[in-house]
């Protein structure tokens, strides 16, 4: 179902009607429900049923699944894998020289690689028992996987031996897992869903005050996480005919809070200044420590952050746009909840995160939703008629907005000058279609017999104050950063994840939503995020870029600094139609 505030009674879209005996109406319910009252419709987080029943969920509650980019190209890149295959072929120990098995196994692993440690090489317990079996003659060839030229990670009969590697971009709200051969760098499948935490709350403040408020809440949260990556990686091997103890090495990217949450670090302290994270660089463990069902001696790899809203998703969007190579100025937007972004130029780096909010999300918004079937998608001018024509998800009967359609939307609304730069509607102009709502003026998208909720598509007064207050925070956030570098006009936009993929540039201009750049120049780069893990999991020396790019990149903290309100103010409102 649709819990955009986690259950806390105050977004309203976890609508439900009981029928069975039902607790008595909440204080959230009697503000936010009003007319729905007489329809039986309560809040699922709010009613309770004591004797048990059924409950009736309306098409407008219920979760649909979105459509998840996944799409990226990752460039040419040096194949350096953490991982590396040897075919090792033992004869038995000899008479006169009776060497351990072990010690017979890391002469010729020596040989093999050029390599000589003092001492030997790691080879686990697990895979020490293996041993007698494995060396026998009788066996043949034995395949053996080294990690960083150290540690023994795996050792099977040579044939059909494979070491695969998981590449894994956790958003706030879907999980995508690239399934690559670390031999060849080939990328052999691709598995993606909705994050199992989306019912804990749509955003990363949801989650993280969740878990402040239940300790428990931060386990429940991370064993999701983990049950829902092995189920992407068992659905990503069948695609490609493998088993996941196949792999061997695991990267992982997302925001500073899916980062700790996944680990089951208590991410208090990025809810309160100064937002630091409780651990910055690179972290490595074993998979298995976290609950992982990969090779048991598979190792986890998750990119470094910059800071508490500046995770490690935008470091590998940064590493898969070669950020280094950006001579002009170039904005790279992440734009979500947390707006991160990141300002290129003369070879400096500059970030920050802006409190965009969730309405480019679809929540906050009454008929906000995520980019699924059945959202309006985007919005044209009708000469005939309805104002508007809407293009659905899924050629459906729509039943809400997505971002990209409720920029569409309002950048329709400017140009019809039903809208004013303001904010509010024409009542002149948009007159006709719009009514008073119980929370001010709502204009009516979509009629009654049009839609798939059984009631009228509005879009009122206060989503337009939402959109206003979004695009205001990520245009002040660009604008700082722009003065910090001593920057005057930007060379490029780049919009990388789901939202920036799908918005058209000329509406987002026409919104004002960025600082003055050619339309042509804003483009979207797809879930550049997951190709930067997929660089990361193929080569240890985009590991080390990664790393150099999260200690070069500065960071402005935008809470406290002298220009950022009035930025903010002074971009809420929308531009006239056909400025900058």
């Amino acid at each position: 179902m649709e819990a955009a505030c986690g259950g806390k009674g105050l977004c309203g879209k976890c609508l439900v009607r009981p029928e069975a005996e039902a607790s008595p109406l909440t204080s959230p319910e009697k503000a936010l429900l009003k007319e729905q009252i007489d329809q039986g419709l309560r809040l699922a987080c709010q009613v309770e049923l004591p004797q048990g029943g059924v409950v009736w969920i309306p098409q407008q509650s219920r979760l649909h699944q979105q459509v998840i980019l996944t799409s990226g190209r990752v460039g040419g890149i040096e194949l350096d894998p953490a991982v590396s295959l040897y075919s090792i072929n033992l004869p038995g120990p000899e008479m006169d020289k009776p060497e351990a098995a072990r010690e017979r196994l890391f002469a010729e692993l020596a040989r093999k690689t050029g390599v000589e440690l003092e001492g030997g090489f790691l080879l686990p317990v697990s895979l020490l028992r293996r041993l007698p079996d494995l060396l026998s003659q009788k066996n043949g060839p034995v395949s053996l996987a080294l990690r960083q030229e150290r540690e023994v990670v795996a050792l099977r009969p040579e044939k059909g031996a494979r070491a695969l590697g998981l590449a894994v971009d956790l958003g706030t709200t879907t999980i995508v897992a690239y399934l690559s051969d670390l031999v060849d760098g080939r990328l052999l499948a691709v598995s993606a869903t909705m994050n199992p935490q989306v019912p804990f709350g749509d955003d990363v403040i949801s989650r993280i005050s969740r878990c402040s408020e239940d300790p428990q809440a931060l386990t429940d949260m991370s064993l999701a996480a983990v049950q829902c990556l092995n189920s992407l990686a068992r659905d990503a091997c069948k695609q490609a005919g493998a088993e996941p103890a196949d792999i061997l090495e695991c990267v992982m990217v997302g925001n500073s809070a899916m980062h700790h949450i996944f680990l089951e670090l208590s991410p208090a302290s990025l809810a309160t200044a100064p937002y630091a994270p409780l651990v910055r660089g690179a972290v490595e463990c074993k998979a298995r420590e976290l609950g992982l069902e990969l090779a048991p001696e598979a190792w986890l790899h998750w990119l470094p952050l910059k800071a508490g809203f500046v995770g490690a998703d935008i470091i590998a969007a940064a590493l898969a746009m070669e950020s280094e190579c950006l001579d002009e100025p170039t904005l790279l937007l992440d734009l979500g909840t947390n707006g991160e972004m990141v300002l290129f130029a003369r070879g400096e780096m500059l970030a920050c995160s802006t409190a965009a909010g969730p309405a480019l999300e679809g929540g906050h918004i009454v008929h906000g939703m995520r980019g699924a079937p059945g959202a309006v998608a985007k919005a044209r001018l009708s000469g005939h008629g309805r104002p508007l024509q809407l293009e659905v998800i899924g050629n459906l009967r729509p039943i809400g907005f997505c971002g990209s359609g409720l920029v569409s939307l309002l950048c329709c609304l400017l140009e019809a000058e039903m809208l004013m730069p303001s904010g509010g509607f024409d009542l002149h102009k948009a007159g006709p279609y719009l009514r008073e709502g119980p929370d001010g003026w709502e204009f009516i998208v979509a009629d009654r017999q049009l839609t798939g909720i059984g009631r009228e598509l509005v879009l009122t007064s206060a989503d337009v104050a939402e959109v206003q207050l979004a695009k205001a925070a990520i245009r002040a956030g660009a604008e700082v950063l722009m003065s910090e570098m001593g920057v005057k006009r930007l060379s490029r936009v780049l919009l990388a994840g789901a939202f920036g993929n799908y918005l058209d540039p000329r509406e987002a201009q026409s919104l004002g939503m960025f600082p003055s750049v050619e339309t042509s120049n804003i483009q979207g780069v797809g879930n550049a995020a997951g190709v930067g893990s997929v660089m990361a999991l193929l080569s240890l020396g985009q590991r080390r870029r990664a790393a150099d790019l999260a200690k070069r990149m500065g960071y402005v903290e935008l809470s406290g600094h002298k220009l950022f309100q009035d930025l903010f103010v002074d971009n809420m409102a929308f531009p006239l139609f056909g400025e900058p």
